[in-house]
């Protein structure tokens, strides 16, 4: 069992070498241009190097996982017809009274397009752009 711990742990390494490796070329290194000086240079290991990785050597999953779910954070999609009030809040400007106006809307009239949720009374033009990229149907 502590051969395949430490193969799980080597796995993970690896891992997230290549994620840190990918953020600084999207970040730094696609375009050719100049280094910026505050982009650390990163050594690109390939996998069979793994092995020379010490077994003291830790990664730490869940910093791996937060740094994640940070990214992804901003994306939040909310489905108009299935979310309750409790996603539909999380939306830009929703508070709880529109939220309940949507799933009284959408229980009448399913949203088909996006755009359907202008129809429910305190969505204009300007909530919905705010809202449009973190909603769907």
């Amino acid at each position: 069992m502590k051969g395949s711990e430490k193969d799980l742990n080597r796995l993970l390494l690896s891992g997230g070498l290549l994620i840190a490796a990918a953020a600084v070329l999207i970040v730094g290194g696609l375009a050719g241009e100049k280094r910026s000086a505050d982009i650390p240079e990163v050594e690109i290991i390939e996998a069979e190097s793994a092995e020379a990785v010490p077994e003291s050597t830790e990664i730490s999953v869940s910093a791996v996982s937060e740094t994640l779910d940070t990214s992804f954070s901003e994306k939040l999609m909310v489905n108009i017809n299935t979310a309750g009030i409790e996603d539909l809040v999380k939306l830009k400007g929703v508070g709880e009274k529109t939220a309940e106006k949507i799933i009284e809307y959408r229980e009448q009239t399913p949203f088909e397009t996006v755009e359907d949720i202008m129809n429910v009374s305190g969505i204009g033009e300007k909530k919905f752009e705010d809202i449009k990229d973190m909603i769907c149907v």
